[in-house]
């Protein structure tokens, strides 16, 4: 029963991530896919990314979920990719800095 539930959460959590990403970052690509994994902190995705021939690989390979207040923040820890010099530039400029959570996702985690 709770594996089902997990699932759930994280099924729910999958789909507003890769509509919210899409969202904000259409100009680049598009999420074809998105997985949540919240018991082990990560998230996979794949990626079609304008000028690309194929799809890509991307990882949150560990996250951290933060509260101050009533506010929760997310901080992406470490990524991996299967184009290095993508992971390189998030590692460099993305890891480990906070993001506020949209409330709507605050409250699944």
């Amino acid at each position: 029963m709770l594996g089902k539930l997990k699932g759930m959460k994280d099924g729910a959590i999958s789909l507003f991530l890769k509509s919210f990403i899409n969202e904000k970052l259409s100009k680049f690509g598009e999420v074809l896919e998105c997985q949540v994994d919240t018991a082990g902190n990560r998230v996979q995705l794949k990626v079609m990314l304008k000028g690309e021939q194929g799809a890509i690989d991307l990882a949150v390979d560990r996250y951290e979920v933060e509260r101050a207040g009533d506010d929760r923040f997310i901080r992406l820890k470490t990524f991996s990719c299967s184009r290095e010099w993508i992971a390189l530039a998030l590692n460099q400029r993305l890891a480990d800095k906070p993001f506020k959570l949209p409330s709507a996702v605050a409250g699944l985690l």
